[in-house]
């Protein structure tokens, strides 16, 4: 395993997949610069419920695209040099598989963890009240994980299916607008509990309250929806499943 660990980075090292992940992790670090840059004292005494909020909707407008675009550049290989009978003679289809998932997911795991940091230093240079919750790190990272690696895992499989990477892009775009179009449905909306990427809006777990008196949007923690959370983690496994037995029986 270790063999085939260490091929797949070699094959990334002209793929360009780390500057993607700093690409996205610019424009999200440049979007929250944006929201802070006019916070009154009110905004920052509570400001790392404040931030996590706008990082769920960012997240969820972003990381279905950045996904796309990630899984077509590791498989990028395979397809554009169409190596993949080559390969499949000297490792075996279903541990290529893992390999393609596990990196992907080092990547995603990368990205959400330079998130909270950027976070927990931004907060601290901005002077935000209370310190930030071990709960919430948790919580953030139940939100985004699982449902992405949900997304990644169909990602895999467009990039695989579909010589034309227009198609897998095209489907991350789909899923961006999808996550953010269910913001705007309830919890119990069939919409959002359809769609994995609704999952982020279902996953959510910090509340609001807008008092238009004073104009005054106060913040609370909601437990995670456990149920959407199981359901995420039932597509998760048998989303691998599937994907990998596909994958195996696909002919090269």
């Amino acid at each position: 395993m270790l063999r085939e660990w260490k091929t797949e980075w070699m094959k990334l090292r002209r793929r360009k997949a780390g500057l993607l992940i700093l690409a996205f992790l610019g424009f999200t670090f440049v979007w929250c610069a944006w929201v802070v840059s006019d916070a009154d004292l009110q905004d920052l005494a509570d400001g790392y419920r404040w931030i996590l909020s706008n990082l769920s909707i960012i997240n969820t407008i972003l990381l279905p695209t950045m996904l796309a675009m990630l899984a077509s550049r590791l498989c990028d290989m395979e397809i554009k040099g169409n190596t993949l009978k080559l390969i499949c003679t000297m490792e075996e289809k279903g541990r290529l598989f893992d390999m393609k998932v596990l990196t992907g997911g080092v990547y995603l795991v990368f990205y959400v963890g330079a998130e909270l940091l950027l976070l927990v230093l931004g907060g601290t240079l901005m002077g935000f009240g209370d310190p930030i919750e071990s709960k919430h790190i948790l919580y953030f990272l139940l939100q985004n994980i699982p449902v992405s690696l949900v997304i990644y895992l169909l990602q895999v499989m467009l990039s695989f299916r579909f010589e034309n990477q227009i198609i897998p892009l095209a489907a991350g775009l789909f899923g961006s607008f999808i996550g953010l179009f269910s913001w705007f449905f309830p919890d119990s909306s069939l919409f959002r509990w359809i769609f994995v990427w609704g999952h982020y809006s279902l996953l959510h777990f910090i509340g609001n309250t807008w008092d238009e008196a004073t104009r005054i949007v106060t913040y609370y923690d909601v437990g995670p929806n456990w149920a959407a959370l199981g359901l995420v983690t039932a597509l998760l496994v048998s989303g691998y499943l599937a994907c990998r037995y596909l994958f195996i029986r696909k002919e090269v």
